[in-house]
């Protein structure tokens, strides 16, 4: 095999790594300063290669709520960590802690959901060590 080819070859394969780091980057959300709400699932979309929910948060009597949306990890991941597509259903009530969005915006990327019965869903984006 010729030396450009590999060249070539190398290059592209490194110049896919990039795309890849820079779509599961984090950077949009607040990671130092989680924040926590009570709310109710509008919608899920159980998709890849991340799962969202639409959470309406509880408003304070008189006032509107308001609707953010919320990532999660992959649906490989959740299912790995205990989640079904049934784990979380619009029309459930939960409190949610989250990474907020750095911009301001209602929403963020979920990090722990306390359904009424004290169960706890979460997720690690670790792997297990046997794997």
């Amino acid at each position: 095999m010729s030396p450009r080819i590999i060249v070539l070859a190398a290059s592209l394969i490194l110049s896919f790594g990039g795309i890849a780091m820079a779509h599961h980057s984090n950077a949009a959300y607040d990671l130092d300063n989680p924040k926590t709400m009570e709310g109710t699932v509008k919608v899920v979309n159980w998709t890849n290669p991340h799962i969202t929910f639409v959470i309406e948060a509880d408003g304070k009597p008189g006032e509107p709520s308001a609707s953010g949306v919320f990532e999660v990890s992959s649906p490989g991941v959740l299912t790995r960590s205990g989640w079904t597509k049934r784990s979380l259903q619009p029309g459930d009530h939960a409190v949610f802690r989250y990474a907020p969005l750095r911009d301001g915006n209602p929403g963020g990327f979920l990090l722990k959901v306390t359904l009424p019965s004290g169960q706890e869903l979460s997720y690690s984006l670790t792997p297990p060590a046997d794997q």
